[in-house]
């Protein structure tokens, strides 16, 4: 069974993709997931590395490389789901140039950020204002998850969140023939929070509205833990939408309520409960460490991955 290390572990060591590359292998992984960070000057010394290495890339996260009208690094920069055209026409066309890096380094996915859906509230005077949600807050401050506060702010993204599902439509009727094209999942991240695009019931909305099997879900172990916790969707409520569909896995644990990207092992994820996901066929495996987490840290979470899979 193969699994593959993200690039963004090494995110913020300025390593030449030699280096990380040899690191990834001797660190006992199989591939790597390139990541955003990765710029276009670098790919033919990452396609070099990886051929004298012997590893693989097995997925690629949007965006990759990192497109130059960039004003800021990050996945969510763009959002292929934004309201706002001009936004929406530069996600696209930089996610065309992550398919063609895909396609480069024989990756079988694409996994990409949704983005964020903008929630507002009634408010007395001024129509409705701007939302933030309270749901982490709220479990800290009373020790319990105030499910009348879930539904409250359900309901407000539940009005937001129709002209995000229309304008993501519109990016997949461009994008989806050439991901189809190429035989590569374009996969969507779920993502912390409740604002987070598309949840898990969208996600499934748009997999029946688009049937095609280039239209995928990507299951972040992490970021589905820390939603559970807050209230927002149970892990097997997700899984029991997605799971069909889903292509790939971020691997990691989460400590306390919301502190991810920890070596498994590290943290307090029941493993075992996502092992019909993981044994999944086909299914590429990445772990997504934070760059703090040490080497021995991770090679023991990967151990303990292996040995409970095999």
């Amino acid at each position: 069974m193969k699994f593959s290390l993200s690039s963004s572990y090494f995110a913020g060591r300025r390593y030449t993709p030699d280096v990380m590359v040899a690191q990834t292998v001797a660190l006992g992984f199989d591939a790597l997931e390139l990541g955003y960070f990765t710029r276009e000057v670098e790919l033919d010394a990452w396609q070099m590395a990886l051929a004298r290495e012997g590893a693989s890339v097995s997925s690629i996260h949007a965006f990759c490389p990192m497109p130059l009208e960039m004003p800021q690094l990050g996945p969510e920069v763009f959002s292929l789901a934004a309201p706002e055209h001009e936004e929406r026409q530069a996600a696209i066309r930089a996610m065309l140039r992550t398919l063609e890096a895909a396609v480069r380094f024989g990756a079988r996915a694409v996994v990409t950020h949704g983005g964020r859906v903008e929630l507002r509230e009634p408010a007395r005077l001024f129509g409705r204002r701007p939302y933030r949600s309270r749901l982490s807050q709220s479990l800290e401050q009373l020790g319990f998850i105030d499910e009348s506060l879930v539904e409250r702010e359900r309901a407000f993204r539940e009005s937001a969140a129709p002209k995000w599902l229309d304008a993501v439509s519109f990016s997949l009727e461009v994008l989806l023939p050439h991901f189809e094209a190429a035989g590569v999942a374009l996969a969507f991240e779920n993502l912390p929070g409740i604002e987070a695009f598309p949840d898990p019931a969208e996600c499934a909305f748009l997999r029946e509205r688009f049937p095609s099997t280039a239209l995928a879900a990507w299951y972040d172990i992490g970021h589905g833990e820390r939603k559970a916790r807050t209230g927002d969707w149970p892990v097997q409520e997700t899984l029991s939408l997605t799971y069909p569909f889903t292509v790939g896995v971020h691997i990691h644990d989460v400590r306390g309520l919301e502190e991810d990207h920890c070596a498994p092992g590290d943290g307090t994820v029941d493993f075992r409960m996502l092992l019909p996901l993981l044994k999944k066929e086909g299914l590429i495996r990445v772990f997504e460490p934070s760059p703090n987490v040490s080497a021995a840290a991770l090679q023991s979470g990967l151990q303990r991955i292996r040995t409970l899979l095999e």
